[in-house]
C-alpha cells in the first residue's frame, strides 16, 4: 500500500484494482454484473443504445474530431458517468487533455488542480499512462474511501483526492490501426455509480468508435493539406489508373489551366487516347515499365489536346505512386514551349498548405534545385533528393543545421516564416563553392492567408555562375589592364609626332615610330587571341579540317618573330618528307606565334629558341625550346588557364595570361594536344602535335 497509482485526474492505491485486463472477459458476465453477482447501478441498455446511437452521429458528422470529442465528452455526464475525460498522445510522447466533463464545474477545477500539482507518473501500474504502455483496459468497480486516501503523496494531496468521492473508474485505450492515440477515462462519484464488465465493453465500443473517427479525421486531414499543395504547383498533375484503361482519377488546378477543361470532363477520360492521342500499343509501351516498378520514373515528349484550340507540346514526367492499399501512375506534365520560373511554381506552391503526399514527393523529386519544407519550429519535414544532396557530408535535421554549413557572419539567411531572398552564401566546408537561399511561406486559401507554421525552402547551387561571372570580370579587368598600355603609347607617340612646330630630331622620331609599331603589334596579337577566346565557347569545337603542311607555315612564323625579337637567337630544324597535317593555317600561325614570343618574351635578349618539327607515327610534332628560366614540373598543365601566370616568373615580364589558353584551345579545336615540360640542363619546352592526314 501506499505506491502510487496515478489515474486520468486523480490517484488510486494498490489492490484497488477488482478487474485487470478484462478485455478478453468483456461479455462473460451479465448485463451490470460488478464481477461478484451483485446488479449494477449503471445505465440501461437501452440508454446506453441511445447514447452510442447519439455518440455516433456526433462522431461521424464532421471532421473536426477536437470538437466531437469534446461534445461526446459533454454527452456522457451525467448519461454515463459523473464525469469523462479524453487524453491524446502528442508525437513526441505526451498525454494531454482534449476534453473533461463533470457534471459539478467546481470539481472539474479540482482535477485540473489535481493534474497540476500532482501529475501522473509513467511508471505507475494503472491509470491512463498505463493503459497507453499495455494496450489494455482498466476496471476499478470499487474504489473506497481507504483505498484512496492510501493513495495521498501528502495530507494536500488527501484531501484534494477526498473532495472528488471517486467510487468506480475506468479507462480504455484509443487505438486504430495498430496506434496507440490515446484514452477515454469514466469515473462515478456522487451519483453512486458502480461500473461493471458490460460498461467497460460498452466503453471500449465507444473507444473504438472515437479512435476511428480520429484516425479518419487526421488521415483525412493530411490528404487534404498534400492535395491543396498539389493544386498550388504550376505544373499540370494528372493521377492514372493504371489498370483501368489508364483513366484520369485526379488532377490538379494545373491540369485545368494547361488544358482549359473543367475537372468533371477530365475525371474519367482515358489519359493516353483522350487526352495525348496515343494508340494502345504505344501508351502500354510507356506506361508499362514504370507501372510494373522496374523503373522509378521515365520521362517522354508529347502533345496534350486542350479543349480549345491547338495541341500543347509538354515534357511528361511519369511516376509510380503506392498509396495505402491501391497503386497508381502520376504524370506531370511540363509545358516546354515556356518553361515555368522555378521560383514562380514554388511561389505558388506556397501558397497552399494541402496536397496528398505522393504527388507532391513526385512533384518535387523532379526538381533539380533543393527543395526542403520546415516546421515552425525549424524542424525539416521533408527534403527532395537533391535537397538531400546538397550537403552530403552530413544529416540536416533542422533549417539551422543547413545555415550552420554556410558562411554568413552578417546573418542574411532569410529566416522562417516569411518570403526572404534569394541571398547568397559561400559553404563552410568549401568556401569556393556558392548557394543561394530563398524562402516562401505556406499559406491557405481556407484561412484567409494565415500562416500555418511551414515554410518552403528554396537552395540552388550556383557556384558555376558566380565563376563564370568572376571570370568574366576578371576578363574585362585584365583585358582592360592590357589595352591600356599599347593603346597610350600609340596615342602619346602619334600625339607627339603631330604635334606642330616638332623639333624632333630622326633618331627620336625613328625611335617613336618603332615604339608605336611593337605595340600596335602587341595590340594586334591580344585582339587576336581575343577573337579566337570568343571563336568558340566553353567547349572545344571541331576547327580546322584543311590539309596543311607544317613544313611551310612554321619557318615564315619564326622568320617574322626573328624581327621582332632581334636580340633573340631562333633556329628552325625541319626534316624532309614531314606529312600533311589536317589543321587551319591561319589558327596553326597563331599559335607558333604565341609560343614562340612566350619563350622570347621570358628568355631575354642574348638567349636562343630551336624550333623543331618531328614525324610521329600519326602526328607531326612542333617543338619549341627555349633556355629562359624554366618552369616547374607541377605547374606544366596550369600554365594553360586561362590568366593563369607562374608565381616564379610572372615579375620577370607583363603579359595577361591569356596567350597560352588561347594555342592550347586552338590546337584541341584543331584535334591536337598540346604540353609544357621543363628541360633538364633548364629552359622550358612547349610544344603542339597534330594529326596526320589520313589518306583517301
Amino acid at each position: 500500500m501506499g505506491t502510487d497509482r496515478t489515474l486520468l485526474r486523480g490517484t488510486v492505491p494498490d489492490g484497488a484494482i477488482t478487474d485487470r485486463s478484462v478485455t478478453s472477459a468483456v461479455g462473460a458476465a451479465p448485463p451490470h454484473d460488478d464481477g461478484r453477482g451483485q446488479p449494477g447501478v449503471g445505465p440501461d441498455g437501452d440508454q446506453l443504445a441511445r447514447f452510442m446511437a447519439e455518440a455516433g452521429r456526433i462522431l461521424g458528422e464532421s471532421l473536426d474530431f477536437e470538437t466531437t470529442l469534446r461534445r461526446v465528452a459533454a454527452l456522457a455526464v451525467p448519461r454515463i458517468a459523473d464525469w469523462c475525460a479524453v487524453e491524446l498522445l502528442t508525437e513526441d510522447g505526451r498525454l494531454v487533455e482534449l476534453a473533461l466533463a463533470h457534471e459539478d464545474p467546481a470539481k472539474a477545477e479540482l482535477v485540473r488542480e489535481l493534474r497540476r500539482d500532482y501529475p501522473p507518473r509513467r511508471d505507475a501500474p494503472n491509470g491512463a499512462w498505463s493503459v497507453i504502455a499495455s494496450g489494455e483496459p482498466q476496471l476499478i468497480s470499487d474504489l473506497s474511501p481507504e483505498m484512496l486516501a492510501a493513495a495521498a503523496r501528502d495530507e494536500r494531496h488527501a484531501t484534494l483526492i477526498a473532495e472528488l468521492d471517486l467510487r468506480s473508474y475506468m479507462c480504455v485505450p484509443l487505438q486504430a490501426g495498430g496506434r496507440m492515440l490515446g484514452t477515454i477515462t469514466l469515473a462515478s462519484g456522487g451519483s453512486g455509480r458502480r461500473f461493471d464488465r458490460a460498461d467497460l465493453a460498452f466503453a471500449l465500443d465507444l473507444a473504438s468508435r472515437a479512435a476511428a473517427a480520429i484516425d479518419n479525421a487526421r488521415t483525412y486531414q493530411v490528404a487534404d493539406r498534400f492535395r491543396r499543395i498539389l493544386d498550388a504547383v504550376a505544373e499540370a498533375v494528372f493521377v492514372i489508373d493504371p489498370n483501368d484503361g489508364a483513366r484520369i482519377r485526379d488532377v490538379n488546378r494545373g491540369a485545368l489551366e494547361l488544358l482549359g477543361y473543367r475537372r468533371e470532363d477530365l475525371i474519367g477520360m482515358p489519359f493516353w487516347s483522350g487526352i495525348v492521342g496515343l494508340g494502345d500499343a504505344e501508351a502500354e509501351r510507356l506506361m508499362e515499365p514504370v507501372r510494373d516498378g522496374r523503373v522509378e520514373a521515365r520521362t517522354v515528349d508529347l502533345h496534350l489536346r486542350r479543349a480549345v484550340g491547338p495541341g500543347l507540346p509538354v515534357e511528361v514526367i511519369l511516376q509510380r505512386v503506392d498509396l495505402p492499399g491501391e497503386s497508381g501512375l502520376v504524370a506531370i506534365a511540363r509545358d516546354v514551349s515556356e518553361r515555368v520560373d522555378t521560383d514562380a511554381r514554388l511561389q505558388h506552391l506556397a501558397e497552399a498548405e494541402h496536397a496528398r503526399a505522393a504527388e507532391l514527393n513526385a512533384v518535387i523529386r523532379a526538381m533539380g534545385d533543393g527543395v526542403i519544407v520546415c516546421a515552425s519550429d525549424g524542424r525539416i519535414s521533408l527534403a527532395n533528393p537533391a535537397g538531400q544532396d546538397l550537403f552530403p557530408e552530413v544529416d540536416e535535421q533542422t533549417y539551422q543545421e543547413v545555415l550552420d554549413e554556410l558562411i554568413d557572419p552578417e546573418h542574411l539567411a532569410p529566416a522562417l516564416g516569411r518570403h526572404g531572398g534569394p541571398v547568397v552564401l559561400p559553404t563552410r566546408r568549401d568556401p569556393d563553392r556558392w548557394i543561394e537561399v530563398a524562402t516562401y511561406p505556406v499559406t491557405g486559401e481556407a484561412s484567409g492567408g494565415a500562416g500555418h507554421g511551414e515554410t518552403i525552402v528554396v537552395l540552388r547551387d550556383v557556384t558555376a555562375a558566380r565563376q563564370r561571372e568572376a571570370v568574366r570580370e576578371t576578363f574585362i579587368g585584365v583585358l582592360s589592364h592590357e589595352l591600356r598600355t599599347p593603346v597610350t603609347t600609340i596615342y602619346g607617340g602619334a600625339k607627339t609626332l603631330a604635334r606642330e612646330g616638332s623639333t624632333l630630331d630622326e633618331a627620336t622620331r625613328r625611335e617613336i615610330f618603332i615604339d608605336i609599331a611593337a605595340e600596335a603589334e602587341r595590340l594586334q596579337r591580344l585582339v587576336e587571341d581575343v577573337v579566337a577566346l570568343n571563336r568558340f565557347g566553353e567547349d572545344d569545337g571541331d576547327l580546322g579540317q584543311e590539309p596543311v603542311l607544317l613544313q611551310r607555315v612554321v619557318p615564315v612564323v619564326v622568320r617574322s618573330e626573328e624581327t621582332r625579337w632581334p636580340g633573340v637567337t631562333f633556329d628552325i630544324q625541319v626534316p624532309s618528307g614531314l606529312a600533311t597535317v589536317v589543321a587551319d593555317p591561319t589558327y596553326v600561325e597563331q599559335v607558333v606565334r604565341n609560343l614562340l614570343s612566350n619563350a622570347a618574351k621570358y628568355g631575354g635578349s642574348g638567349s636562343s629558341v630551336d624550333v623543331v618539327l618531328e614525324a610521329a607515327e600519326d602526328e607531326v610534332l612542333v617543338r619549341i625550346l627555349d633556355d629562359g628560366p624554366g618552369i616547374l614540373a607541377e605547374e606544366a598543365e596550369r600554365l594553360f588557364e586561362l590568366f593563369y601566370r607562374s608565381p616564379s616568373t610572372a615579375g620577370m615580364t607583363s603579359g595577361a595570361g591569356i596567350g597560352l589558353f588561347v594555342s592550347a584551345r586552338l590546337v584541341r579545336a584543331m584535334g591536337g594536344r598540346i604540353w609544357a615540360l621543363p628541360r633538364p640542363a633548364g629552359g622550358a619546352e612547349f610544344g603542339f602535335a597534330l594529326r596526320v592526314m589520313a589518306d583517301d
